[in-house]
C-alpha cells in the first residue's frame, strides 16, 4: 500500500506530507501568466518530485512536468490553499505528470492517456505517472516524512474536441480506475477541473468533453468537478489559464477534493478566555469546509473527556487546576466523513 508509510523518524518541521498527483495537459502543467513573481516566493511546506528532474525537492514555479511549463499552475495554487489550513507538521507533495497537447488517441508514436494502448513505453501517460508517483513517494519516505496518498488533479480534454461525451466518459472512467488500482487506493478522490468557458465556446466540440467532465461525479464514486472561471484565461488565448483563471481553479480544486473525499473539514479549533478556575473558555471552531456543518463539542482535561462538558463553552472548575484543558471539535454532514479537530491544550493557573 502506498498511503500511510512511515518512516522510521522526522528530519525537518514538516513530518507528514500529503501527496497530489498532478495529470492532464497544458492547464495543469502550467500556463498562469505572470509567474515567477513576488507573488511567488519559495514556499517550505510545499514539495515535488520532478518529471524530468528526478529528485525529492521544494516545488519551483514553474512545476517540473513532462513538457516545458510556462507559468504557474493550479496545482501549486491548490496546493498554497491546502498547507493553510493543515497543521504546521503536515505539507504537500506535488507529482507534477502533465503534459500539453496530449490527448486519449490511438495514434502509433504519439503520447496517450489511453490505458494500456501506447505504442512504446515511452508515450504510456499513465504508466509513467504512476511510476513517478511510486518513486516520489519512496523519496519522501527516504528523506524521512510519514506520506499520506492523497488525491489527483486532473486537467484535460482540450485534446479531445472530437470526441461524444459517451466516448470521453469511457476513457475518462477507465483511467482512473487503472490510477486507483495501480496506487492500491480504490477510494482515492479524483477532482475533474473545468475547462475555459472561452475555449468551449472557441472549440464547440468541447461542450462534450464539458458535459462529461461535470457528470464524472455521477458515474464514479469519490470524483468531483471544480468549475473554472469566465474571463480567467491569458490574453489572445481561449484556452489557457491566466494566473487570476489559475488561483480560482486552485481554490475550486480544494473545494472539490473534500467533496471528492467525502470529508468536512475545519481548522484546529481554538480556545479563548483566561484559563482560571471560575472563568469560562470558549471553543472557536473556525468556518468548516461545505457549509452547513452541525457541530459538536467535547472538552478535555489532560487527556480525559469531562463528562457532559459538550458545549462551545466550558466553566473551568477548581479540580481543573494545574490540568491542561483542550477541546474537540467534531463536524458532521450528511454524505460526507464526520472528522474531528483537537486544539492545542492551555494548562489552568490560579
Amino acid at each position: 500500500m502506498l498511503a500511510g508509510v512511515t518512516p522510521a523518524q522526522a528530519a525537518t518541521k514538516v513530518t507528514v506530507l500529503d501527496v497530489f498527483l498532478a495529470v492532464g495537459q497544458s492547464n495543469v502543467s502550467g500556463r498562469g501568466l505572470p509567474s515567477g513573481t513576488t507573488d511567488d516566493p519559495a514556499d517550505p511546506r510545499i514539495f515535488q518530485y520532478g518529471a524530468k528532474l528526478r529528485t525529492f525537492r521544494n516545488a519551483t514555479i514553474p512545476l517540473d512536468m513532462l513538457d516545458v511549463a510556462k507559468g504557474i499552475s493550479p496545482a501549486t495554487t491548490f496546493a498554497r490553499g491546502y498547507v493553510k489550513n493543515q497543521p504546521a507538521n503536515v505539507g504537500v507533495l506535488i507529482i507534477p505528470a502533465a503534459r500539453g497537447a496530449t490527448a486519449f488517441t490511438n495514434s502509433v508514436g504519439t503520447p496517450t492517456w489511453n490505458v494500456g494502448t501506447a505504442s512504446a513505453p515511452e508515450f504510456d501517460l499513465p504508466a509513467l505517472a504512476v511510476t513517478q508517483t511510486r518513486e516520489g513517494i519512496a523519496a519522501a519516505v527516504a528523506a524521512g516524512y510519514t506520506v499520506k496518498l492523497k488525491g489527483i488533479l486532473w486537467h484535460q480534454g482540450e485534446g479531445n474536441w472530437w470526441m461524444s461525451t459517451s466516448a470521453y466518459s469511457a476513457k475518462l472512467d477507465e483511467l482512473i480506475g487503472y490510477f486507483r488500482s495501480q496506487l492500491a487506493a480504490p477510494q482515492l478522490p479524483f477532482v475533474v477541473g473545468g475547462l475555459a468557458p472561452e475555449g468551449i465556446t472557441a472549440q464547440p466540440g468541447l461542450a462534450n468533453v464539458d458535459k462529461s467532465h461535470k457528470g464524472t461525479p455521477s458515474r464514479v464514486a469519490y470524483t468531483a468537478f471544480a468549475p473554472s472561471m469566465a474571463g480567467g484565461v491569458n490574453d489572445g488565448d481561449a484556452f489557457h489559464f491566466s494566473r487570476t483563471g489559475d488561483e480560482f481553479l486552485g481554490r475550486t480544486y480544494l473545494t472539490a477534493f473534500w467533496r471528492a473525499a467525502k470529508i468536512t473539514y475545519g481548522p484546529v479549533p481554538i480556545i479563548t478566555g483566561t484559563a482560571k478556575v471560575g472563568s469560562t473558555l470558549t471553543a472557536v471552531p473556525g468556518a468548516w469546509a461545505v457549509s452547513p456543518v452541525t457541530l459538536s463539542y467535547q472538552w478535555y482535561h489532560s487527556g480525559t473527556a469531562v463528562v457532559g462538558a459538550t458545549a462551545a463553552t466550558y466553566v473551568v472548575p477548581s479540580g481543573d487546576l494545574g490540568r491542561t484543558i483542550t477541546v474537540k471539535v467534531t463536524g458532521a454532514k450528511t454524505g460526507y466523513t464526520t472528522t474531528s479537530r483537537t486544539s492545542a491544550g492551555t494548562k489552568v493557573a490560579q
